[in-house]
């Protein structure tokens, strides 16, 4: 059998090597010029490979040199130690290479290949073998282990998205200066989380349709299948992989026939994703490496995060227990002070009142999801698998109409042929007098005669049936199945967008860092009462995916350039100066006519700025005018609307 695991690149392709083997060079600059030649260099004169007495799995690699810097490349990583013990726990022929530096330079020996005649399963027991890439039974099955770019933040562990950044120089981020990178959340800490960005990797990058995985199998030894999707279509490559865990702190992954997974634009960031890889995290939820960055930009850890495909997927959680986890938090139920008024209220623009009768529509985005207790943070969260094989897409959400009358009668219209019967309300929960069928999708069917209301928000537009599907070790409920749902309005009601009365002589203008000019509106911490304010704060209130189109213009400026704005504000997401002008915020400027400028939130939840927040354009201004002096500077507001 011939082992798929020879991991000696030539030179051509091991540009990575250059630092070990520069590390090579000897310390010792009188060091005699010692004439070695690599015909020398051969098992049994200048070195020595030798299986354990006790396991033939375990093989000693001894120097016999004297007098020189002994270099090793295995397929556990690169060694300068005069002795390295390799544990390989499957069979095949493996290939080391054995090399000296002296005086005179670096010599490198002809490989050496040595077979490993039987698989030694018990050297997987360490459980990051498992973690990594599913482990194996007692026969050498493997599990394969599929790992997909981070999409969100999965709590306890750190960072939300495919990449993060980490000062070499300050690994744990809090000024004490420490360099050693360990394993494990607690040992370091990104100095940058970018999230997602737009020039970086966007939530819709190619990207994150790519996957890595890892197995481990008797025959064919530790496999990686890479597939990378980028503007270009799809990359597959199979090669193989080594896990060195000889220092249990710091473990590395190498690769071989194939790369570590990695976003296209990291092709010229850093310039090793095959060898010695730094393993920071590795649990069977989230597996996070380190690679250095060595491009013109100097060197810095870029941070590549993963998450297990079925975490991601919602068919695994992360467990409430385990030690690498932080405090955890006992299911919650969903309680309402009055769900019987909560249920029947109806929220205008400017004011919320209470129905005899309203009627609820399945959001047709996501009309069904799951949805879980999430321990780490005490909360209950979306899966967010609506659209997955095993939550296929409902067709008929626009043929669904729930009416409840408070008088307890119930009208259900939907494709599954709707039903008349009646309701009542207990504590949490809403129990029909009948068995309703809200949907069903494929093998999935949210029915019953007791539905527990995950969610009910006339401002946030927003009720949520749902029906449980799992329990926790203690017996309570910590996942739903959830119909999604939205409040039909009221007819009659007020129709088109809300126009907010605007004072355009009342509006703060001022220069911020002698760059920015801020056009004000609202801020909470400015000190002013509610009248100062060109419009009326108690207004500004924006419900889930709600917009906000400002219609203005800008007078008493020499502009020299094409400058940038941005809406700045307390949205969770948004940035201020000067971030916002090259993420989602920016927009091209008008210098000499009416601009036009949106907000949408897409929080999933109202954001009020009256009491607690902030509203302002902010406007390239150095560099882009003649002049930072705005005394005659005007602002005129067409409109402000919000729909």
């Amino acid at each position: 059998m011939k082992k798929q695991f020879n991991y000696f690149l030539s030179l051509a392709v091991a540009g990575g090597l250059t630092a070990f083997f520069t590390a090579c060079t000897p310390e010792n600059h009188d060091m005699p010029a010692v004439t070695v030649t690599p015909a020398e260099l051969v098992e049994g004169i200048a070195f020595s490979v030798t299986p354990d007495a006790k396991d033939p799995n375990t093989i000693h690699l001894t120097s016999l040199m004297k007098g020189v810097q002994a270099c090793w490349e295995t397929p556990s990583g690169l060694s300068q130690s005069p002795e390295v013990t390799l544990e390989l726990p499957f069979s095949g022929e493996y290939t080391i290479k054995f090399g000296v530096t002296t005086g005179a330079g670096l010599v490198w020996g002809e490989p050496y290949t040595f077979e490993v005649t039987q698989n030694n399963f018990e050297m997987l027991s360490d459980e990051i073998w498992t973690n990594l890439a599913g482990g194996v039974d007692e026969n050498g099955k493997g599990n394969p282990k599929v790992w997909v770019p981070m999409d969100r933040a999965y709590p306890p562990y750190q960072c939300t998205a495919p990449v993060a950044y980490m000062s070499p120089d300050d690994v744990m981020n809090d000024g004490s200066g420490k360099t050693e990178l360990l394993i494990g959340s607690a040992n370091w800490t990104p100095n940058w989380d970018p999230g997602f960005q737009s020039w970086l990797i966007p939530a819709d990058d190619p990207y994150m349709d790519s996957e890595m995985t890892l197995s481990l199998d008797a025959q064919k030894g530790c496999i990686a299948e890479i597939k990378r999707v980028d503007g270009n279509g799809v990359t597959e490559k199979t090669g193989s992989f080594n896990l060195n865990v000889s220092n249990r702190n710091q473990p590395t992954l190498s690769f071989t026939g194939c790369e570590m997974l990695h976003a296209a634009w990291g092709d010229g960031v850093c310039d090793n994703y095959f060898r010695d890889i730094k393993i920071i995290e590795c649990t069977p939820y989230v597996l996070q490496f380190a690679t250095m960055r060595t491009n013109s930009e100097g060197p810095w850890w870029i941070i590549w995060n993963f998450v297990a495909k079925d975490v991601r997927d919602g068919l695994v959680q992360i467990p409430s227990d385990g030690p690498e986890l932080v405090e955890t938090f006992p299911v919650e139920a969903p309680s309402y002070t009055d769900l019987a008024s909560e249920l029947f209220t109806i929220a205008g623009d400017d004011a919320s009142y209470i129905a005899t009768k309203t009627t609820f529509l399945l959001d047709e985005e996501k009309p069904y999801d799951l949805m879980w207790w999430n321990p780490a943070v005490g909360a209950w969260e979306w899966i967010d698998g609506y659209g997955s094989s095993w939550a296929p897409v409902y067709d008929a959400a626009g043929d669904f109409a729930l009416t409840l009358n408070k008088s307890g009668k119930v009208e259900l219209e939907n494709a599954e042929g709707g039903a008349a019967t009646t309701f009542t309300i207990q504590d949490n929960k809403i129990v029909f007098n009948d068995e309703i069928t809200l949907l069903t999708s494929g093998d999935v069917s949210i029915k019953g005669k007791e539905f527990t209301v995950m969610k009910c928000s006339a401002d946030d537009n927003e009720v949520v049936f749902g029906v449980p599907v799992e329990t926790d070790a203690k017996g309570d409920v910590n996942k739903y199945l959830c119909a999604r749902m939205t409040i039909k309005p009221i007819s009659g009601g007020q129709t088109g967008p809300l126009e907010i009365k605007v004072d355009s002589s009342k509006i703060d203008v001022y220069v911020e860092a002698d760059k920015y000019l801020r056009i004000q509106f609202y801020n909470s911490w400015a000190g002013k009462d509610d009248s100062e304010w060109p419009i009326d704060p108690t207004l500004l209130k924006l419900k889930k995916n709600q917009k906000m189109t400002l219609k203005f213009s800008v007078s008493g400026i020499d502009w020299t350039g094409s400058p940038r704005a941005a809406f700045c504000c307390n949205i969770d997401g948004f940035a201020w100066e000067p971030d916002c002008y090259t993420n989602f915020q920016g927009c091209d400027f008008n210098t000499s006519g009416e601009n036009v400028m949106t907000l949408t939130n897409e929080t999933g939840s109202t954001c009020n700025f009256y009491g607690n927040g902030s509203l302002q354009v902010s406007v390239q201004l150095d560099g882009f005018a003649s002049s930072t002096d705005i005394t005659n500077v005007v602002v005129n507001v067409t409109s402000l609307t919000i729909e």
